[in-house]
Parts: structure tokens; C-alpha cells; sequence
């Protein structure tokens, strides 16, 4: 019940404070959007060169059954 309770009392402040202070709020959504696409961004970038570079599973680079060894 506690938790409930901070829960609600933390929303309505954080309510408050969003509309007593809204320019400020859109002032930081206007900087830190760009700086998330940028993580995400280099994250998928990773993401995508890993794939790449992983072989997948049970396969080898020469892996061709006509090669005698």
C-alpha cells in the first residue's frame, strides 16, 4: 500500500511540475532527443556489424566438402 501511495504522490507532483514548467521540459526533450537517436543509432550500427562479422553457428569459413584434409 505504501508504494501505491508514493506512486500517486510522485505522478501528481511530477504532473505539476510538467505543466508549471513546460518550456523547460520541451527545452530538454529538444536535447536529448538528438543525443538518444545518436546512442541508438551507433547501437544498431554495432548491432548490424556484429551480425555481420559472426559466422553463423556449425558453419566454418572453409567449410566446402569437396577439399581434401
Amino acid at each position: 500500500m505504501p508504494s501505491v501511495i508514493f506512486g500517486l504522490l510522485a505522478l501528481a507532483i511530477g504532473l505539476l511540475g510538467l505543466t508549471a514548467w513546460w518550456w523547460s521540459v520541451t527545452e530538454f526533450l529538444r536535447g536529448a532527443v538528438p543525443v538518444a537517436l545518436i546512442i541508438f543509432g551507433l547501437v544498431a550500427l554495432a548491432a548490424g556489424v556484429q551480425s555481420v562479422r559472426v559466422p553463423p553457428a556449425g558453419k566454418r569459413a572453409n567449410s566446402d566438402p569437396n577439399i581434401d584434409g
